[in-house]
């Protein structure tokens, strides 16, 4: 069993085997998931208030606002990754620089509605989930940022992907809400369904797994296993 368990990670992990894609065709690739994720995002929100009408009196005038910074952020994702496959590096890197005052537009729009929404609905687990999402996405944008330096470019796009997934806890409450699942299920599987996203894509990009997205990974789940911790703490 050990000697299967070491095969598996040798195959997995061997970096003599060539890449199934070339870098323009990652991008490409990292384009349709990033828009993918922007058609999801926006028929789930949209899924619940047609189910749940009276639930849009709490799209504010902020929590509009705070929508449309992330959904820019989606967007810009896939963009970027488009103006990267087109080879246009000089206009990614404009828009690479412009989108540190998107992630503090988000950011502190963010915090101030995960606080708001938790004290409206008496539900503090609430803000800990959101403020989550945050704390998993903030060091990987800035890895991501490094990668770019560094010429480690899909390190660079696996970065930018594996912290943009973190905020889709929201998104899939939408939809476990609207099916009539537990509030919980929603944060239960936002880690399988990161791992199952960021490595297919791992693998059709890359052909196999790079310690660096291993490294994301494990980061991105030891982030919900602490706020699962905390959660823990707090009502038991």
């Amino acid at each position: 069993m050990i000697g299967i368990i070491s095969d598996l990670y040798a195959y997995a992990f061997d970096e003599t085997r060539p890449a199934p894609m070339s870098a323009r065709e990652a991008n490409r690739l990292l384009g349709h998931v990033a828009f993918a994720l922007v058609a999801f995002t926006v028929a789930a929100f949209a899924l619940k208030v047609v189910v749940h009408p009276e639930r849009a009196a709490r799209y504010t005038p902020l929590v509009v606002f705070h929508a449309g910074a992330m959904l820019a952020w989606m967007s810009m994702l896939g963009s970027q990754a488009y103006l990267a496959s087109a080879r246009r590096m000089g206009l990614h890197r404009r828009f690479g620089t412009a989108s540190l005052g998107l992630v503090a537009t988000m950011t502190i729009s963010g915090a101030i509605i995960s606080i708001n929404i938790g004290q409206e609905l008496g539900r503090p687990e609430v803000t800990v989930v959101n403020i989550a999402a945050f704390v998993t996405f903030i060091p990987l944008y800035f890895a991501a940022i490094h990668f770019a330096r560094r010429h480690q470019m899909h390190a660079h796009r696996q970065a930018m992907l594996i912290g943009t997934l973190a905020f889709m806890t929201p998104v899939y409450a939408r939809v476990t809400d609207v099916i009539g699942l537990p509030p919980q299920v929603a944060s239960g599987v936002q880690p399988p369904l990161t791992m199952a996203i960021a490595l297919g894509y791992e693998w059709m990009a890359l052909g196999r797994i790079s310690r660096a997205v291993a490294a994301m990974l494990a980061f991105s789940i030891a982030v919900v296993l602490l706020m699962a911790g905390v959660l823990a703490i707090w009502f038991l």
